[in-house]
């Protein structure tokens, strides 16, 4: 048996939820300047649910479906789980988001932020899982993706040199490197480049799969 993580935001999506969402409420700028901030991560992703506080869960269900799979991500995906492979989402974005794109999948597991709601509307506040304070990672992330990584890995009684991590951004480096296979899809910076030599600039998940099938 083996495993493979997936980033959603940028990886299995061809576009990312919160800008989805903020241009529904006309904040894309403030999310914006909050990302290129100097924050960490986690207080980064407690500013950015703030502003999400008027959104319904309806309405964040409805925007991440609004945005397109990357190509032929269900293929991948059914291919590697014909395989053996115990597949699942680990992502920065929200719980009531990625679920939805996980069953759409398949997937075996999820983890991500808990946006809250009450009443089915968000109150601008996120319950944030993390990780990295427990084992010393320096992503300073709301989900520290190397953590849940080995965390679920442990739960499949999957070794680590038995996983795979995919990710596009410098946000999915810890768990790119701790991977057994750590692979950069359509990489959007030079640092997730750089932190893998199995590099994918095809924006076609089935090369995920050819990349992964050459390493086991």
């Amino acid at each position: 048996m083996r495993l493979a993580a997936f980033d959603m935001d940028g990886t299995l999506l061809s576009g990312r939820l919160v800008f989805a969402l903020a241009r529904g409420l006309g904040v894309e700028d403030k999310v914006k300047s909050i990302q290129d901030g100097s924050l960490p991560g986690h207080e980064k992703t407690k500013q950015i649910a703030a502003l999400f506080a008027v959104v319904s869960k309806k309405e964040v269900e409805s925007a991440v479906e609004s945005i397109p799979l990357a190509k032929n991500c269900e293929q991948a995906i059914a291919a590697l789980q014909a395989q053996g492979f115990k597949t699942g989402i680990i992502s920065d974005s929200y719980t009531a988001a990625a679920g939805v794109v996980a069953r759409r999948l398949n997937m075996d597991f999820v983890a991500a932020n808990d946006l809250e709601f009450e009443g089915g509307v968000a109150t601008g506040r996120v319950k944030m899982p993390m990780g990295w304070e427990k084992i010393g990672c320096k992503c300073h992330l709301s989900v520290c993706k190397r953590f849940h990584l080995e965390k679920y890995a442990a739960e499949f009684g999957i070794g680590i040199k038995d996983t795979v991590a995919v990710g596009d951004t410098r946000s999915d480096i810890c768990m790119v490197r701790r991977a057994g296979t750590g692979i950069a899809f359509m990489p959007k910076d030079g640092d997730i480049a750089r932190a893998t030599p199995n590099v994918v600039r095809t924006p076609d998940m089935m090369q995920v799969v050819t990349c992964t099938l050459r390493r086991i």
